[in-house]
């Protein structure tokens, strides 16, 4: 039996309540969901764990799902969702909080430390944006969604979500740059 990746088929076949629905959405999407598990997760053994839960969780919630949105879009949500109770629940590992740093390795310090505040002022720049802006980046550089599926979420047109992308990107371009002089002054 042929793969049915055809967003309309996957959704009737979610609503009516088909498991076979995730087989299609897995043999169509697996690897995006993967790599959006291994975006959110610290390791591909994590990713491959919240795909499956994010897989699971689908099962028993068909009948849940409203058809508001992509169907990937709904699974893509619960595997982040996984990844980060996979953090939460190991906050407390004290394996976590250990610290082996190897100063002869090949790893310079200072370039560990200049990545650590690079990931830092990205971070208060991503903070700075609209909620909706930031949605978009994210769905196009972390999610990896293209500007018609980003734009077929937000009931927007694909230039639309173009031309936001293009201002945002600037405006983190921007921020980072003001902000990485300004640390280095």
């Amino acid at each position: 039996m042929a793969t049915s990746c055809d967003p309309e088929a996957l959704v009737r076949l979610v609503k009516s309540g088909d498991l076979a629905a995730l087989d299609h959405l897995t043999r169509c999407q697996g690897q995006r969901l993967l790599a959006v598990g291994r975006r959110h997760c610290r390791t591909d053994e994590e990713a491959e764990d919240a795909v499956q839960d994010a897989l699971v969780s689908a099962s028993t919630h068909l009948s849940e799902y409203r058809g508001d949105g992509p169907v990937d879009g709904w699974v893509i949500r619960m595997v982040a969702r996984a990844c980060g109770r996979m953090r939460r629940g190991r906050k407390n590992d004290p394996g976590l909080h250990a610290v082996d740093v190897d100063l002869t390795g090949d790893d310079d310090p200072l370039m560990a430390a200049q990545r650590a505040q690079v990931a830092r002022t990205l971070e208060g720049a991503l903070a700075e944006l609209e909620p909706v802006d930031r949605a978009v980046l994210w769905l196009a550089e972390g999610a990896g969604w293209t500007g018609p599926e980003i734009a077929e979420k937000l009931g927007s047109t694909p230039a639309a979500v173009r031309t936001r992308l293009t201002r945002v990107r600037k405006r983190v371009r921007d921020s980072l740059g003001d902000k990485l002089e300004g640390s280095t002054g």
